[in-house]
This record gives structure tokens, C-alpha cells and sequence, in this order.
């Protein structure tokens, strides 16, 4: 085997994915021992060839120990930790909802065990292991549970169950260790295959249905590892062909990336696709190896994935990503949050902090229903959320209803700022719903920080426009800009305003209706509307309009801003911390 190193450079998003993905799965070892090397300098890494040997090994290996916990094969073995508690305590069953949490288990294993993943890797674990298993689920039944009396609970059933669970634990537990000490686990690679790396690509290796029943390792090794060391060996003297991506030197186009999802296509079956029905795009084997990492490069989680395109320096890469991955996936802190946008910032501020970067646009790509989205994190929008963070963070439990739908107003009010839109839509929903008491677990608090972040948005845009900002003058500058005191100001006179209003009418429901015309002239803003609920409003009450709406008049922002404050005053105050609590089912946004 050679040992000249090879280089490969950051590309697009797709093969940044991949290569980061390569990067982890060689893992320190290879960098430790001078196989692996970045060169942030010239954003490329070197590698010798030698750390493609056993390389299926490493790359299942990479996926059991970040996602293993999280997926079926680890949910079976962490029951193992209650089954051993439970014979330590004496077998015995303390509660009716201890016996409903075993029997949700014994549902859990009989539906889990029949996959049909599963099945077709059993008999590689041991001879005949496919029927032990299924006996095995035949054999594990519910146990009958009383209505109130634990003393009527089967002692023998529990005891049955139990045993037959560790004993399926066991099985799940067992790998196979090669002559050369190279372990595979069959059951863990399984389903990483069909539950994180069939999000990225599909169809080929072991992902080819004709090859479910066939060892995955061999499947992985034959169609990606042994080209890759083929290639890497070959005598490339007499290759004429250049590969899109390396710009190495191929043998012919018969390597293509049909096999990646949502980006990949069949160049046999769609000519159409490249120019003049003749293909040029293929690459070498060795870059269909990368292209096979880029599951490694995501992060998945909740049948969604996401990728930081942070293509300054591979270094930067690497720790962006990772931090993300670890804090969501791995991270057993009280403080733990699997929130992905609070996470992503959490690790591009740390970056910040750690180094002389200075914060560029930051291309984002998230993996949702199959396809791939993405989203320019701006250098602006990064350091409008950065210093926006202590009003973001109270937004991390806060959330609305929609069609039995929750949407969590963090995640959404960044969704809003990423794609360039201003929260005045967002806002005045939110009080609607106050209005209407709809479920929604949000503070008038929360929704008055939404208005202070929305002008920052604002007043950065502007700022953007450097023509506008040179043919404005200082007077005008002046007078027409809200600051946040405004937005308390216009709230604290509302909420007098609304003192006065009830003591007129004797009670407060015509301030309700007050409340929903002030908001649908703010929905579809209508100026004119508006003002004239205001003006009959107070005019009503005998008191004057608040100075400040001299400036509503001056724009639309202007108008939103200091129209949803008044209204967020006329609203009241945040009542006790019982406000609003609602019991909250499952779904999620």
C-alpha cells in the first residue's frame, strides 16, 4: 500500500457533510498518530491510506456510540438497569403503575424484536438465533393487572417476564469478534442503518434490498471500502478522466452519486439531467467513500437533521458541529437542552469567545421530510440573536396550539429572523390568543421582549441601507426611531388607559371588545381603523391619547410597534405563575 498521503479540500454543503463525517469516524486516534491531518490554512485534510483498513468497522462504530442510546437497541438495553434493580430489591413489584411501566415494556420488546431488520441479523449473532428470538416473543405476555390490591399481582408471571426480557437483552448484547479482533454489531448497525444513515443515502450496499439479508459489514466494506483502496493503489498514469469534485484522476464516469437522497439522481434511467444526455458528473471511489459519511456529518434527531456549513476552516467545522451533537445527544447536565438553534449559537459564540474568527454568514441545512432546507445565518442575524440572548432563552419552554399542533415560540421566532421576516405576524397572533384565551403557554412579558427584539431587527435592517442612512438627517433620525422605553412607556399608559375603561363600564367584557378591534386593525394594518377604536376609546373614557402615537404615524414600523404595545397594556399584567397552565399532550413543531 501507498503511503503518500491524500488531500481533500472543503467543497459544497453536501461533501463538507461528508468529509466531517470521514473526520469522525477515523476519530482522534488518527490524528493523534499522525495518519490523519487538517490543514486549516489551506482547508483540506491529509490522510495515509492506511486508515481506510478496517474502515467498515470504524464507520458503525462512529454511529452506535453517538446515536446507540437513542434508538430501539438502546432503549432494549437500558432495561436491563431496572431488571437488575429489581431482583436486588427482591423481586418485588411496589406499585399497579410499576407493573403498567413492565407491561409497556413487555409491548415495547414483542413489537420491536419482530422487525424485520432485526430478524435478518439474528442468525449472524448465533446459529438458529432468529426462532430463539421469536420463541422468545411468543413466550413474553402481559401481565394481568388488578385495580387496586399489588398483593394480587402473579409473582410467577413477573418473575417469567423478567427472565425472558434478560434473556432477549443477552442476545441483543452479543457481537461477533473477527481473528483480528475487529468487532461487529449486528443487531446496533441494523438500526442505525434503516433509522440515521438511510436519511443521507439509499439503494446501494446494504441499503440495496437484495442485500438486507446479507452482513452488513461485508455489504459496506465490498461496495465503498475495497473501490476506495483499489483506487487509492491503483497506477492512475493511464486514467484520462477527472473526477467533479477532487479533481483527481478516474479511470471512467461509471462512479455517479445516484445513490444520495434528495440530491443524487440515475444518470441510465435520467439523461436528461446533464448536458447534452452525455454524463459528466462522476467522481472516484474514494469520494463516494466521503459521500458515505455525510450521515456522520449531520446531526439527526426526531426524524430531522442538521448541518452547519461552517466552511471557514475545517477545525471551526468540526468543533460547531460536535458541540452541537454532544449537547443534544450526549450531554448529561441539568442544563442539558435539546433545542437545535439554542445550541448552534451556545457553540458559534463559544467559537467567538476561543479564537480571533470573526463572525461570518454561516450557510445552515436542515433534513426535514426527506428533503434538504437551507438558511443563511447572517453575520447581522447572528449578532442580533447573540445579544438578544437572555430574552431567546425565556422563550425555550413557551409554545401555542394549533390544530392540536404545538409550535415552540423559540424555535419560531428564529425560523422568523433566518428568513428575513419581521415578528409583527408572530406578535399579533400571540395576542390574539391572549385575547381569545386559546391554549399558550406565554407570558405578556414574553410576547412585549418579542416587540424589543423586533425593533433591534428593525433598526439593524436600516442600518444595512447605507443610503438611506446618508440622506437622512439627524433631525429626522431622531424623531422617527423607537427605543425600547418607548415600548414600556406605551405599555404602562395602556395599562392606566384600561383602569379607567373598566371603572367606566363597570366591568371589564367591553373591553374585550375594544381589545379584538385594536388587533385586527393591527393584522391586516389598517392605520385609519385603528385610530379610530383609539380615539372613541378614550374619548369614552375622558382621557387623552398617549404623545407617543404622534410617531405610530410616521411608518408602519412604527405603527405595529407602538399599536402591539398599547395593545400588550390593555391586556393587563402577567397574573400568578399558575397563568395559563395547561397540561400539555404530545406533538410538537
Amino acid at each position: 500500500m501507498s503511503d503518500e498521503k491524500i488531500e481533500l479540500k472543503l467543497k459544497d454543503w453536501l461533501f463538507n457533510a461528508g468529509l466531517l463525517g470521514f473526520i469522525n469516524i477515523l476519530g482522534e486516534e488518527a490524528r493523534n498518530n499522525g495518519e490523519l491531518e487538517i490543514d486549516d490554512k489551506n482547508r483540506l485534510i491529509r490522510f495515509s491510506p492506511k486508515v481506510l483498513e478496517n474502515f467498515e468497522y470504524k464507520y458503525f462504530d462512529f454511529f452506535i456510540k453517538r446515536y446507540g442510546k437513542t434508538l430501539t437497541y438502546g432503549k432494549i438495553l437500558e432495561f436491563e438497569k431496572y431488571i437488575d434493580e429489581f431482583e436486588e430489591n427482591g423481586e418485588k413489584i411496589r406499585s399497579i403503575n410499576e407493573l403498567k411501566m413492565i407491561n409497556d415494556k413487555i409491548t415495547f420488546f414483542k413489537a420491536k424484536i419482530k422487525s424485520a431488520s432485526y430478524k435478518k441479523a439474528y442468525d449472524f449473532i448465533e446459529k438458529d438465533g432468529t426462532n430463539k428470538i421469536l420463541g422468545l416473543e411468543k413466550e413474553l405476555k402481559k401481565i394481568k393487572e388488578p385495580k387496586e390490591n399489588i398483593d394480587e399481582i402473579s409473582k410467577d408471571d413477573v418473575k417469567n417476564n423478567i427472565k425472558i426480557m434478560k434473556e432477549i437483552i443477552d442476545f441483543f448484547k452479543k457481537k461477533i469478534t473477527d481473528k483480528n479482533g475487529n468487532v461487529k454489531n449486528y443487531l446496533a448497525a441494523k438500526n442505525i442503518a434503516y433509522v440515521i444513515i438511510n436519511n443521507a443515502w439509499s439503494s446501494v450496499s446494504f441499503l440495496n434490498r437484495a442485500n438486507a439479508a446479507k452482513d452488513i459489514y461485508e455489504e459496506h466494506k465490498s461496495y465503498f471500502v475495497e473501490p476506495a483502496l483499489e483506487y487509492v493503489n491503483a497506477d492512475k498514469s493511464k486514467f484520462k478522466y477527472k473526477c467533479v469534485l477532487s479533481n483527481m484522476l478516474m479511470k471512467d464516469y461509471k462512479n455517479t452519486l445516484g445513490f444520495l437522497n434528495d440530491t443524487g439522481f440515475d444518470v441510465n434511467r435520467k439523461p436528461s439531467h446533464v448536458w447534452n444526455f452525455v454524463n459528466d458528473i462522476a467522481v472516484t471511489p474514494l469520494v463516494t467513500l466521503v459521500y458515505s459519511c455525510v450521515p456522520a456529518g449531520f446531526i439527526y434527531g426526531a426524524d430531522k437533521g442538521i448541518f452547519v456549513n461552517a466552511n471557514h476552516n475545517i477545525d471551526q467545522l468540526c468543533k460547531i458541529n460536535n458541540g452541537i451533537a454532544y449537547n443534544i445527544l450526549e450531554d448529561e447536565s441539568e442544563e442539558k437542552n435539546i433545542n437545535l438553534y439554542k445550541n448552534l449559537l451556545k457553540e458559534i459564540k463559544k467559537e467567538k469567545d476561543n479564537t480571533k474568527y470573526e463572525l461570518s454568514d454561516i450557510q445552515i441545512v436542515k433534513f426535514e421530510e426527506g428533503h434538504y432546507k437551507f438558511t443563511l445565518l447572517s453575520r447581522n442575524i447572528l449578532k442580533l440573536l447573540s445579544e438578544n440572548k437572555e430574552k431567546l432563552d425565556a422563550l425555550l419552554d413557551k409554545w401555542y396550539l394549533i390544530d392540536r399542533r404545538y409550535f415552540y415560540l423559540y424555535d419560531t421566532t428564529i425560523t422568523e429572523l433566518l428568513n428575513n421576516q419581521n415578528l409583527f405576524s408572530l406578535i399579533n397572533k400571540l395576542c390574539y390568543y391572549k385575547i381569545s384565551k386559546t391554549k399558550l403557554s406565554c407570558k405578556l412579558k414574553n410576547i412585549e421582549d418579542l416587540l424589543k427584539i423586533n425593533l433591534d431587527y428593525i433598526r439593524r435592517l436600516k442600518k444595512m441601507d447605507k443610503q438611506e442612512i446618508i440622506e437622512k438627517k439627524e433631525n429626522k433620525k431622531t424623531s422617527e426611531e423607537l427605543t425600547e422605553k418607548d415600548i414600556f412607556y406605551i405599555r404602562r399608559d395602556a395599562m392606566i388607559f384600561r383602569e379607567e375603561y373598566i371603572r367606566k363600564s363597570g366591568n371589564d367584557k367591553k373591553i374585550g371588545s375594544l381589545l379584538y378591534r385594536l388587533q385586527n386593525a393591527l393584522r391586516i394594518n389598517n392605520v385609519d381603523m385603528f385610530m379610530d377604536a383609539l380615539i372613541s376609546a378614550h374619548a369614552y373614557a375622558g382621557k387623552n391619547i398617549s404623545s407617543l402615537f404622534a410617531k405610530a404615524l410616521l411608518n408602519d414600523e412604527n405603527f405595529q410597534t407602538l399599536g402591539h404595545g398599547f395593545l400588550l397594556g390593555l391586556l393587563g399584567e402577567d397574573k400568578s405563575k399558575n397563568e395559563n397552565k395547561t397540561d400539555k399532550k404530545e406533538g410538537n413543531e
